[in-house]
């Protein structure tokens, strides 16, 4: 005998989130995230995202006949979302439990009938409150080890949305590449020309806290205008701006930072990279105190892993190669300061990209390493408004640039994870 309960106070959120670590205990693929930020973000009288009134949530506990916990789900509304697409949307998040269909079909049912009473007519994901937090329900590689941005899935949990109605709206890919020659001379010489015809060149980060001082605020306004008209996207909000740099700015380095500047010194462009810091955290189920913060500084000082993690470009540059020059950048800053580094890890882009998958192929040796879904499910009966993944200027969602190098074209890039 199972039983649903709403969260309502802070124990509940606690128990709710501490539910995954438990859940997915001993299997080897899985990292925890931080349970800190976890609660901040699902706390209304905390949470960046909830606190402008952009959005709300509401959390569920499936209970068994002992009280014990054996699954949980998040109804996320995302007024920003719906404002932005005209559309009636609820957002399943943070959706995990035991090997056991009705506990799966109570968990669908009452985030949909919450969506339902809140006016909402479709359901999609999982996603989270916005592009930076998790999304898709991982549907292929399930013998990686998840990044440190992404989140592991049981095989299993597949066919709980396949049997209760839901259907794909869009899948991402993340990929696995080692680096090679292959582009370096061509690369190098269309980054040169673009940057000398645009009159751009790439900023000197003389440290993190310099760069956060004088530049987060205009690499933020890059990215939010970049990402727009991607699938899934919200605008960054100041609360949420603050929240993410401080979740982040401890983990990144100067060296993983490319950020493109015009003549007066204006952002136009930026790319960021992270160390892979996944493994430590697996080891220290992501608690850094008492000694799991040591495990972590040595992967960040000394990785063998490099996420990608997002690339903007600001609309007026787009089309104009300016791609290229975070691409090259970052390969070089690659090279240069991480020799030791073993491969390199993309985050999340859209599976019909196949220009960046293109580009990969050809200056890579990759590996497709994990697809990710997004689904969809009417609330109310009626057909749905499929939401596109790119949207008027064709975006493309991922970790890394994308670049036909002979059209010098370029699409604004993005991912997550906290995207895309």
């Amino acid at each position: 005998m199972y039983y649903i309960e709403r969260v309502t106070n802070k124990k509940q959120l606690k128990e709710f989130v501490n539910f995954l670590p438990k859940l997915y205990k001993g299997c080897e693929y899985f990292v925890a995230p931080f349970a800190s930020d976890e609660m901040k973000h699902l706390d209304p009288k905390r949470s960046a995202y909830m606190i402008d009134g952009s959005a709300e949530a509401q959390c569920f506990l499936c209970r068994n006949e002992k009280g014990e916990i054996v699954g949980r789900v998040c109804g996320i509304l995302s007024h920003a979302y719906n404002r932005k697409y005209n559309d009636k949307r609820v957002r399943i998040s943070r959706f995990d439990c035991i090997d056991d269909d009705q506990v799966a079909k109570m968990l669908f049912d009452a985030v949909e009938n919450w969506g339902r009473e809140k006016g909402m007519t479709v359901i999609h994901g999982p996603m989270g409150f916005n592009d930076l937090e998790h999304e898709g329900l991982l549907v292929d590689g399930f013998n990686t080890i998840s990044t440190a941005n992404t989140q592991y899935y049981y095989p299993y949990y597949q066919h709980f949305f396949d049997d209760n109605g839901y259907q794909k709206e869009v899948d991402w890919l993340e990929y696995r590449f080692w680096l090679t020659n292959n582009s370096d001379e061509r690369t190098s010489r269309l980054s040169d020309v673009v940057s000398e015809r645009l009159g751009i060149h790439e900023l000197e980060v003389k440290s993190i806290p310099w760069l956060i001082k004088n530049y987060y605020n205009e690499i933020f306004d890059v990215l939010d205008e970049a990402f727009e008209p991607l699938y899934g996207t919200v605008p960054i909000t100041k609360a949420v701006r603050e929240s993410v740099l401080s979740q982040f700015k401890t983990v990144l380095r100067k060296d993983l930072i490319s950020v493109l500047v015009d003549k007066d010194n204006h952002v136009v462009a930026a790319g960021i990279m992270m160390p892979g810091i996944a493994k430590s955290l697996k080891k220290c189920n992501s608690k850094l105190f008492p000694f799991g913060w040591i495990g972590v500084l040595r992967e960040l000082n000394h990785p063998e892993v490099i996420e990608m993690l997002l690339i903007g470009v600001k609309k007026e540059y787009a089309g104009r190669g300016v791609t290229s020059i975070i691409f090259h950048r970052a390969l070089d800053r690659i090279k240069k300061h991480y020799s030791y580094m073993k491969y390199a890890e993309t985050n999340i882009q859209l599976e019909d990209n196949y220009k960046v998958q293109s580009l990969f192929n050809k200056a890579f040796e990759t590996k497709l390493t994990r697809r990710r879904r997004c689904y969809y499910k009417s609330l109310d009966g009626k057909p749905v408004r499929i939401h596109k993944a790119f949207e008027e200027q064709e975006p493309v969602n991922a970790s890394t640039t994308e670049e036909d190098t002979t059209n010098e074209s370029d699409k604004p890039v993005n991912s997550t994870q906290n995207d895309k």
